[in-house]
């Protein structure tokens, strides 16, 4: 009995190690992309120098969005890559390269020392996070999704949206205490370069921790029986099961989280900095407390799902996440007008919670949909497609329809409908897949059972 224990502790430690490293790289990942969101209004000053602030405010969404076209190019190398010469392998590599382009960003001269080669660049620069961030997230998903037991898969591998979700607090907490910290001309100067700098004796330790992480059990054992996809692409993409696979997380998954994410997120910045027009640090901290609260929640929507299904979680957070959006946005508007700080945080803090209800059950649940010759390939197809459909541009779409109507609440409303093709699905077709950890089978030791 105490060999069993000591046996099972073991393992629990070892798990803990795995949820923490891979954690950690998704963490820095998140952080490198997004510090430029957090430094959104000094990078467009100092490189997409223009007088009219509509004009500049939409070139910086636009440049956002840019990078989201990237992603597809970075899963069409790397997650075939995950799939046949292994998960931890690709993932080293796609956080060294996201380090050296983020890296390569602070090193950057402004608009002023070399003209309108600044902000191309940058945009370079910026398709090169988006190259790597599209071949990371789905091989540490599938190494976390190899390395869970399944009743528990849910909750362990929504960690990983919660290190997301923090990766965006670091940048916004770096950025905010340089901002205080620093005169506006030492920032503008020097001291916006700090926080892309950062990334680079992070990024080395996290690829030397991820370097001496072990491959995952069903990876080893595929390679072993020899049933690793020859080409996992084409695979991934054959027949009408694949596509239904693959359309079920685009739609069903995928593209709520992206709308949710960079509605309440990403699009909030924007709202409030370019909108509503509050201060820049100000609308920093209130999104931070929103973050910061909401990041516990994710490991709990995860237990949900493995206890009632991934999809009704999901569907659950979407229907009321409809809900609640257009009057929470509208509530922002009036208390920040208002200075109710307090308020503005609060309600920001109920849209992050919603979202992350829907974004909790995404790794598993898109995971669980191929099987795993091809589980990290089709993983990054669903994400991809997702991510450009939905989120991607939904900062510029959002921004444009406010200018074009006038109607400061007009983006927001975009996201509500945005989000109805994502429910339909949802609801039609991905509850008939839904089946709670707790009473699935547990998968086959053979890696050739796929988990549907």
């Amino acid at each position: 009995m105490k060999h069993a224990n000591g046996t099972a502790a073991s393992g629990d430690r070892s798990l803990a190690k795995i949820i923490a490293t891979s954690g950690i790289g998704t963490m820095l990942e998140y952080y490198d992309f997004f510090v430029y969101v957090a430094l959104t209004a000094t990078l467009t000053h100092l490189f997409l120098p223009t007088e009219d602030k509509v004009v500049a405010t939409l070139l910086s969404a636009a440049t956002f969005g840019v990078s989201y076209l990237a992603r597809p190019l970075g899963t069409v190398i790397f997650s075939p890559l995950s799939d046949r010469i292994g998960r931890k392998k690709t993932f080293v590599v796609t956080l060294a390269v996201m380090g050296t382009a983020t890296v390569a960003i602070g090193c950057l001269p402004t608009f002023d020392s070399i003209g309108i080669l600044a902000p191309v660049l940058l945009l370079t620069l910026r398709i090169v996070q988006g190259v790597a961030l599209g071949g990371e997230y789905a091989s540490a998903v599938v190494y976390l999704v190899e390395h869970s037991p399944r009743k528990k898969r849910g909750m362990i591998t929504s960690v990983l949206q919660s290190t997301a979700s923090l990766g965006l607090l670091l940048a916004l907490a770096l950025s905010t205490l340089l901002k205080v910290t620093l005169s506006v001309d030492a920032f503008n100067s020097w001291g916006w370069r700090i926080p892309f700098l950062v990334s680079a004796p992070i990024v080395a330790v996290a690829t030397v921790i991820r370097m001496n992480m072990k491959e995952t059990p069903a990876f080893l054992e595929m390679k072993k029986a020899g049933e690793l996809a020859e080409r996992p692409l084409a695979t991934a993409i054959k027949g009408w099961d694949a596509w239904k696979s693959i359309l079920l997380a685009t739609f069903g998954a995928q593209g709520a989280t992206s709308v949710a994410l960079y509605t309440s997120i990403v699009y909030m910045l924007y709202f409030l900095h370019d909108v509503v027009q509050i201060d820049a640090n100000t609308a920093n901290v209130c999104l931070a407390v929103g973050i910061l609260i909401a990041a516990p929640f994710y490991p709990v929507f995860g237990r949900l799902s493995d206890h009632i299904g991934r999809a009704r979680v999901m569907a659950i957070g979407i229907v009321i996440w409809m809900c609640v959006a257009y009057p929470a946005f509208a509530g922002i508007r009036s208390a920040a007008l208002n200075g109710t700080w307090t308020a503005v945080s609060a309600l920001i803090t109920v849209l992050a919670v919603l979202t992350a209800m829907i974004m909790a059950p995404l790794p598993a649940f898109i995971s669980e949909r191929f099987p795993p010759q091809t589980r990290t390939t089709g993983f990054g197809i669903a994400q991809q497609l997702g991510n450009i459909l939905f989120g991607g541009f939904l900062p510029l779409i959002s921004l444009s329809l406010v200018n074009l109507t006038g109607n400061q609440l007009a983006g927001v409303a975009y996201s509500i409908a945005s989000l109805v093709p994502c429910l339909v699905v949802t609801l039609v077709w991905g509850l008939k897949q839904d089946q709670p950890a707790a009473t699935a089978p547990q998968p086959e030791s053979s890696p050739g059972y796929a988990v549907r």
